[in-house]
C-alpha cells in the first residue's frame, strides 16, 4: 500500500477546515490542520506536505503570506499550494498566481470541484504538476 499524501489545510473557519479534513481523509489523504497562518507557516517549517490548501483572508499571517513563504523557501517552493477565498476577485486571482499559486478556488465549493483539484494537482505516480515540469 503506497503511504498516503500529506496535505496541511489552513482555514481560520473551524467548520471549513473540518468539512475539508472529512473529506480529504475519506478519500485517503493524512491532513492536518492549521488555524491561522502563523501556525500553517510552523507547520510547513517542521513538516514536509505534498499540497497546502489555505484560506486567503486569515488572522494573524493571511494566506498571501503563508503561499509567499511557501514558495520563497527552497525547501518547500516546490509544493504546491492551493488558495481558498471567499470573493471572486480579479486582482486576488492574479496576486494568488503572481505569488506562485497553483490553484485558486471560490468559496463555497463542492466536494467533487475539491476533489478533481487535488487529484489535478497529485496525480497516481506522486509528482506533482510542478515537479513533472522541472524535470523535463
Amino acid at each position: 500500500m503506497k503511504p498516503s499524501k500529506k496535505v496541511l489545510v489552513a482555514d481560520d473557519d473551524a467548520a471549513i477546515r473540518a468539512s475539508i479534513k472529512s473529506h480529504l481523509t475519506y478519500w485517503g489523504y493524512d491532513v492536518r490542520e492549521a488555524v491561522d497562518g502563523v501556525q500553517a507557516i510552523e507547520e510547513v517549517s517542521k513538516d514536509d506536505f505534498d499540497l497546502v490548501i489555505c484560506d486567503g483572508m486569515m488572522p494573524n499571517k493571511t494566506g498571501w503570506d503563508v503561499l509567499r513563504e511557501v514558495k520563497s523557501n527552497p525547501r518547500t517552493r516546490d509544493v504546491p499550494v492551493i488558495v481558498m477565498v471567499a470573493k471572486k476577485d480579479e486582482p486576488d486571482i492574479f496576486r494568488g498566481y503572481e505569488l506562485g499559486a497553483e490553484y485558486y478556488m471560490s468559496k463555497p465549493f463542492t466536494k467533487s470541484q475539491l476533489l478533481d483539484v487535488i487529484r489535478f494537482m497529485l496525480d497516481e505516480g506522486g509528482k506533482t504538476m510542478i515537479q513533472r515540469r522541472n524535470s523535463n
